[in-house]
């Protein structure tokens, strides 16, 4: 997936990525450059494909050590303030809308902080469910779908998942 933060992504320094498609009976290596990965919002050409990638590069840019350090650091702040990182979860739960803040919106519908079992709507980011003591993957489910039915009823607006559902 095209990941991405602090308005920087993914297709920014990918130069090519060599893999190998398990749906081709020939189960060559293949390479493609930055532009075939079709690069958009959370997604690449491999989102739903069969591979295996082998190894992607990189072109990272050069830059003063002391800078990348203050960088680092303020992002590590600002996540810190704006994300619940000291608590379990599989990161931001939901993806952010074409036209709208998925969280704002979560928020606005006062979902912060809702539970089902050991599943929480995080008080400090609604885009993150957490996991507030023992929560189980049906929780986690549960909860996510209370989520997107308060949400659709409030403002007609359909969300979706960041993260993949894996199994039954």
């Amino acid at each position: 997936m095209n990941a991405g933060a602090y308005g920087r992504q993914m297709s920014d320094i990918v130069t090519k990525t060599e893999y190998i498609d398990l749906e081709d009976s020939k189960l060559e290596i293949k390479q493609i450059n930055n532009e075939q990965h079709n690069f958009s919002y959370r997604h690449t050409i491999f989102f739903d494909k069969n591979v295996v990638i082998l190894n992607t590069t990189l072109q990272l840019q050069k830059e003063n050590k002391e800078k990348i350090e203050e960088t680092m650091r303020e992002n590590n702040n600002s996540r810190r303030e704006k994300q619940p990182i000291d608590k379990p979860s599989s990161g931001s739960t939901f993806k952010r809308g074409k036209d709208f803040i998925t969280a704002q919106l979560i928020d606005e519908c006062g979902l912060k902080g809702l539970s089902i079992g050991g599943a929480q709507v995080s008080e400090k980011h609604a885009g993150f469910i957490i996991n507030a003591g023992n929560a189980t993957a049906e929780d986690v489910l549960k909860l996510t779908d209370i989520v997107k039915e308060k949400v659709y009823q409030k403002f007609n607006k359909q969300i979706e998942l960041e993260i993949e559902i894996l199994g039954e």
